[in-house]
């Protein structure tokens, strides 16, 4: 009986694992916005009723589907903001890297879920208390170097507008397909962000 009830189980988390993986492919591919549930049964290859057992929508399936990104993206943002204090491109340099192997490796779906964000309030709200909390951890560590902190009028806005760039140049470097390499794209913010920390 017990054997019974794990195989069930390990039969829905392949189903979903199954199906998440094929949603993540075809975000890959298209827009969130081009995503349906039939296309991402089909790719999964069950019938869409099944779809319906572990996802109540295509914005939870992209919920559920983006854990491991946005987790990461938490990780390399609280290392991140720690590692920036200091100062010298090499110290810019060392806390971009991670943040940018986190979009290198998920950037269709961090995509896929900004797209969202703009027609699922819950998916908006998410990233909205994500963007928040990436500001404070930046504005932190901004405040604890003395040189930034007295170079900056409004740490706060410069610490939006920082993150502000970063997502972006990282969604639209690694949303689809790469448009630069890691080694540009990192580099280029390494550049940007000394130019503001050595200011």
């Amino acid at each position: 009986m017990a054997s019974h009830r794990a195989e069930v189980r390990q039969s829905r988390q392949q189903s979903r694992d199954r199906i998440v993986a094929a949603a993540t492919e075809l975000v890959r591919r298209s827009s969130y916005g081009a995503l349906t549930v039939d296309e991402v049964m089909r790719e999964a290859g069950f019938g869409r009723t099944i779809f319906y057992r572990h996802f109540d929508d295509l914005a939870d399936l992209l919920v559920r589907a983006g854990r491991e990104a946005i987790e990461g993206l938490y990780d390399v943002q609280r290392a991140f903001s720690e590692a920036l204090i200091g100062s010298g491109p090499e110290v810019a340099r060392i806390a971009i890297e991670p943040v940018a192997a986190v979009y290198q490796r998920h950037g269709p779906l961090l995509r896929a879920i900004a797209e969202a964000a703009a027609d699922d309030e819950q998916i908006a709200a998410g990233q909205e208390a994500m963007g928040r909390r990436f500001d404070e951890l930046l504005e932190a560590a901004l405040r604890s170097m003395p040189s930034v902190a007295a170079a900056h009028a409004d740490i706060g806005e410069v610490s939006r507008a920082l993150n502000l760039l970063n997502e972006s140049y990282l969604l639209d470097s690694f949303g689809r397909h790469p448009r630069v390499s890691a080694e540009i794209a990192v580099q280029t913010l390494t550049e940007i962000w000394a130019a503001v920390i050595d200011r």
